[in-house]
């Protein structure tokens, strides 16, 4: 279990770092070579929305791992789309629950819902933060 949540804490800071700089660094970028206002909330919500997926992906290698690890694996066999989707909606917090992670694979779950739901509100913040500058 402590090998688990290792992996997890290291795959949320990784995460959260490369969110953090894709909406504030990468997103201002674009941001400040666009003449028009009107485009500014579309440039995050865009950035913010590709950097979530692009950590859903980070997740699906940490669960891959994880059962080269023998951490767990999943109740039913999983193709590695499968996984992906499994991350997607676990990040997302949606949880559809269609799939289902064992053994100490559950942590990383956990802490996955626990960091989508930190990314969404930092993304949040970015894009109100946005809309306020172009009123």
């Amino acid at each position: 279990m402590f090998l688990a949540l290792i992996l997890a804490i290291a795959t949320l800071l990784i995460g959260v770092f490369f969110h953090l700089g894709n909406i504030t660094l990468f997103a201002d970028k674009l941001i400040a070579t666009k003449a028009s206002r009107y485009l500014t909330t579309p440039i995050v919500v865009g950035v913010a929305v590709l950097s979530q997926i692009l950590i859903a992906g980070v997740f699906t290698c940490t669960y891959l791992l994880g059962q080269k690890l023998e951490l767990g694996d999943f109740v039913q066999s999983t193709t590695l789309s499968d996984i992906f989707y499994f991350s997607l909606t676990t990040i997302t917090t949606l949880g559809l629950g269609s799939i289902e992670p064992t053994e100490h694979l559950r942590m990383v779950a956990g802490i996955e819902s626990a960091t989508g739901f930190l990314l969404i509100s930092c993304s949040a913040q970015k894009v109100y933060t946005t809309m306020q500058r172009n009123v």
